[in-house]
């Protein structure tokens, strides 16, 4: 909880500026390059989280490798993000700006767990559904998990529809239980 507060107040701080200079998408597409590279090499990674690394080392690093790929606006703000010793929030600092960009643009994700994999024609169609549903351009992130046994179950922000066939058993089992036999 506290990661998601932290970051969310750094992705806030950013996503300011960017409004500010109408640089939202850019700075977005910036940023997740950045964290992509650091979490995806493990040494780099390591160097970057590690606690006893000066920030004044880290900044060295980001000038170098990010410089002549991403703004000054951004090179600024990782700067503060190392001056902060912030430098493992990283991720869900990018997270949080996500999730900002999304509302800004109108668009709600939504999570779909299906039991088996679904098409992508299903997919848009559910997406289609769920846009008329919610007045919102709606994106579906799909997982599967075969324990649901059929069925979906859909979560778009705090609303859960549960059509799995793993839930219509506990509700069946649940109302059996309360059946009186005489």
């Amino acid at each position: 909880m506290l990661n998601k507060s932290v970051g969310r107040r750094y992705a806030e701080a950013f996503f300011a500026i960017a409004q500010e200079q109408k640089k939202i998408d850019e700075y977005q597409k910036e940023l997740g390059e950045v964290v992509d590279t650091i979490m995806s090499n493990e040494d780099l990674k390591a160097f970057m989280f590690h606690v006893l690394v000066p920030p004044e080392e880290k900044k060295q690093v980001i000038a170098q490798l990010f410089s002549h790929a991403v703004s000054d606006s951004t090179i600024r703000f990782l700067n503060l993000v190392m001056d902060k010793r912030r430098a493992n929030y990283l991720k869900v600092i990018f997270e949080e700006y996500q999730a900002m960009a999304d509302v800004s643009r109108n668009i709600l994700k939504a999570e779909v767990t299906s039991a088996m994999v679904v098409n992508e024609q299903d997919i848009a169609e559910l997406e289609k559904a769920l846009s008329a549903a919610t007045g919102k351009m709606v994106r579906v992130n799909l997982t599967v998990d075969p324990s649901l046994i059929g069925g979906v179950k859909v979560r778009v922000g705090d609303r859960v529809i549960d059509a799995s066939v793993v839930k219509k058993l506990d509700m069946l089992r649940s109302s059996l239980k309360k059946v009186k036999i005489s």
